[in-house]
């Protein structure tokens, strides 16, 4: 069945000394990977970055394991997420939690918020550095993983197992005091041209993001420990 999707590149692993594999999640299918040789034919595809928006054309098999690509452009090039070493730091995070909150993924309802929000962050010259934490949470509605934070406000806890604020600690260590989920229902609701009126220190942004990725690791199965969040924590 031949397929033309809009896509986004997740991630890109050496497969052998002449192919690698490129993991795109793709408007019309989800997360797939592709092989892809370097060849004079198809030498971008090689050479594409994490986060890249695409539209690609192939000969989709749903037996296969790995698909082969037969035409890829560049849908939206995002120029200042390379270029600018915040928002370089900040793709880093986004293209590491991306790839393993998606990589199981059969549908591609996420791909409008992804390529908005990443084009956001893009065009941006106004303060961002809470963009990563307003993505995350946005992100996790998309998911279906949403928190309910109804009663923040009046709740001294939040139990990240259950996904609610309770008035009673929870027996086990996975859940946070009232002082870290005060501003929670703010990231949940805010836009990126409004995401300012959040005002965090560096250690409350860095603390916020820990919290947000532990919730992740509990309800998608596989997500795992990032390396990039430490990297943030000295530019943001």
């Amino acid at each position: 069945m031949f397929l033309s999707s809009p896509a986004i590149v997740l991630s890109k692993v050496r497969h052998t000394d002449s192919t690698q594999i490129l993991t795109l999640y793709t408007q019309a299918e989800g997360s797939i990977p592709f092989a892809v040789r370097g060849t004079k034919s198809k030498p971008q595809a090689a050479n594409l970055q994490p986060l890249t928006p695409l539209t690609i054309e192939w000969d989709h098999h749903p037996s296969r394991t790995l698909q082969h690509l037969k035409s890829v452009s560049l849908l939206s090039p995002l120029t200042s997420l390379t270029s600018h070493p915040h928002k370089a730091a900040v793709a880093s995070l986004l293209g590491e939690a991306l790839h393993h909150a998606l990589r199981q993924e059969r549908h591609g309802d996420i791909f409008p918020f992804r390529l908005s929000s990443l084009q956001w962050l893009d065009a941006a010259s106004e303060p961002f550095d809470n963009f990563h934490l307003i993505f995350l949470m946005r992100l996790a509605g998309h998911l279906g993983i949403e928190p309910n934070l109804e009663d923040a406000a009046r709740s001294p806890f939040f139990d990240m197992i259950n996904a609610e604020c309770t008035p009673v600690q929870p027996q086990h260590s996975y859940y946070l005091p009232h002082s870290d989920l005060r501003l929670a229902p703010l990231m949940l609701n805010l836009g990126y041209a409004n995401m300012h009126r959040i005002s965090f220190t560096p250690s409350e942004r860095h603390r916020a993001l820990r919290a947000i990725l532990a919730y992740y690791r509990i309800h998608i199965p596989g997500f795992p420990q990032l390396r990039s969040p430490e990297m943030l924590k000295d530019m943001l």
